[in-house]
């Protein structure tokens, strides 16, 4: 695993182009846990 700076840099791309990048190719890069998300937005 690395990070995304890393994989824009092997890329060739800056962070934003790379994000930009993976969402054309409907790539999701950021993992959810909808659990955890319900739970956060009950707490308020």
């Amino acid at each position: 695993e690395i990070s995304m700076e890393k994989a824009a840099s092997v890329a060739g791309l800056n962070r934003r182009d790379f994000l930009a990048a993976l969402a054309r190719e409907q790539i999701d890069v950021f993992a959810v846990d909808f659990d955890d998300l319900e739970r956060e937005l009950n707490r308020g």
